[in-house]
Order: C-alpha cells, then structure tokens, then sequence
C-alpha cells in the first residue's frame, strides 16, 4: 500500500530538505520502496541529488506551470511504495502536498517566528482534514536545535501544547551540512554518527504512524 509523507512549513530556513532527504534515506535503508518529489522551486533536494550518491531516486515535479490536479496525478503516477514530498513555503504548494498526505512531517527550530509559522502551517493541515473522510497524521520535529540553550530546552514543551505527535529533538550538527556537501544522507556520510541515530529515531516514529516496519 502506498505512503505519502509531505515534509512542510509555512517558514523556509527550517531544514525541510534535510529531513526529507534524511529521512527517505533512512526508509530506503529499512528495506522500503522509496522515492522523493522535489516540488520547491529553489531545487535544494535535486540539487543534493545532483552527484548522484543518494539510496533513492528524486523526480523534480515543481507546480509552477502545472494545474494542482496535474501535479497530484505526476505524483500519484510515480511507482514507490514511499513517496517524500519536500514542499514549498507557500499556500498553494502546501495545500497540494497536504492534500496527498498520508503523513505530515513539520520540522520547527526555536524561534517565535518558526513557532508562529507552525502555528500557521497546522491551520493549513486542519483545513485540510476537515475536507478529507480520513485524518492526516502530524508529527512536529523539533530541528536544529541547540540543548544548551534556553529555547532549545523549551521547544519540545512548546511543541507540545500543539497537541499532535512530537519526534525526539534533531541537533544542529555539521555532519547534516556535509553530507549535503557530499551528495549524500547522514546514514551513508556518518553512519551510526549522533546525526545518523537522531533521524533513525525520526524513522521508527514514521513507521510506527503509518503503520509499518522495518
């Protein structure tokens, strides 16, 4: 059965692409059938992609010069048991990948800014569900963050008040940009590296949402 995961946020600077990238790696490594749709116009997962070192394929389906019903058949129509979407910062591009959606995945760093734009980006995601027979999954992803710092050590709390799922906190780490550097995910740049077991633990949190194991 297929699984859509959308990765969003109504912010950019967020690190939607390296947890798309990572965490489709890291599903790809657990055996599943994985692929990943590139839908934001500024390219940073095919652009990853580019040296060729990724586990899975990345097809560029932006939705700029494509009605939204097109470009949810172009992703429908790609064979994988798993498809990531890394999406756009905005309202039409979230709309769209919201709307395939089996799993939402909400990376947030801590600043006000992120938090107000999840706050946004989860309005979004109950529109969607009020028009929808089924109810679309959330899991909110503290990312980048820094333990040593007072809003680091808050953000998983304040997260929480949201009330949807909350994954274990992702570091700010420079094996994340590396691996970027490298065309690589973190599982096959550092494999069992702190960064490496941070998405592995974002990865048994997806399975066990959608329902599926390793």
């Amino acid at each position: 059965m297929r699984t859509t995961i959308t990765v969003t946020q109504r912010k950019g600077g967020v690190g939607k692409t390296t947890i798309a990238i990572c965490i489709a790696a890291e599903l790809t490594r657990r055996g599943h059938d994985v692929a990943l749709v590139d839908s934001d116009p500024q390219r940073s997962a095919a652009h990853w992609a580019e040296l060729g070192n990724l586990e899975f394929p990345v097809y560029e389906i932006a939705l700029e010069d494509i009605s939204v019903s097109a470009w949810a058949r172009e992703v429908r129509n790609i064979e994988a048991g798993m498809v990531v979407i890394d999406t756009a910062p905005n309202a039409r591009g979230m709309g769209a990948s919201i709307a395939v959606a089996d799993l939402i995945l909400v990376p947030c760093t801590a600043s006000g800014l992120d938090l107000d734009a999840t706050a946004q980006t989860l309005a979004i995601i109950e529109a969607a569900r009020e028009r929808r027979r089924d109810r679309v999954q959330v899991i909110l992803v503290p990312n980048r963050l820094d333990g040593r710092t007072l809003e680091g050590r808050q953000l998983v709390e304040e997260l929480s008040e949201f009330g949807e799922i909350v994954a274990s906190p992702i570091a700010s780490r420079l094996a994340f940009v590396r691996s970027f550097t490298y065309g690589q995910s973190v599982a096959s740049f550092v494999p069992g590296d702190a960064a490496d077991r941070e998405i592995q633990a974002l990865a048994d949190d997806v399975e066990r949402v959608v329902g599926v194991a390793q």
